[in-house]
């Protein structure tokens, strides 16, 4: 089983899939929905408040304050739980936009590791 559908198998509960894109300048995190592809929430560094106030913005702290101003948008919208699109570990930049979400209310569910080739059923 690829890693992402075992995500979904263990995120089945949650409607809602945080997806998270890191590039070696920029940050961005996308809050969609499961059944339909919508993205109906987003952040990223590229926004202007980002760029004004931030000299790097793929760093920890950017990651941080992307996921406040997401924690931030999704308690507006109602949305008070997601679940990682793929198995993360708890470490880094992921560590810091976790810890952010909860900050705001998020409850962000946690996603078994995956199986290992030898593991899995044919």
């Amino acid at each position: 089983m690829p890693p992402r559908a075992a995500a979904a198998v263990v995120a089945a509960a949650c409607r809602n899939v945080l997806h998270v894109t890191f590039s070696n300048k920029n940050i961005a995190l996308q809050v969609m929905q499961k059944d339909t592809n919508f993205i109906f929430l987003s952040a990223q560094t590229l926004e202007h408040c980002f760029i004004e106030n931030m000299r790097v913005r793929s760093d920890k702290r950017a990651a941080r304050a992307c996921a406040l101003v997401l924690g931030e948008r999704a308690a507006q919208a109602g949305v008070w739980t997601v679940a990682p699109a793929m198995p993360i570990r708890y470490h880094g930049k992921y560590k810091e936009i976790i810890d952010a979400l909860r900050e705001r209310g998020i409850t962000v569910l946690k996603v078994e590791k995956t199986l290992k080739r030898s593991e899995m059923q044919r």
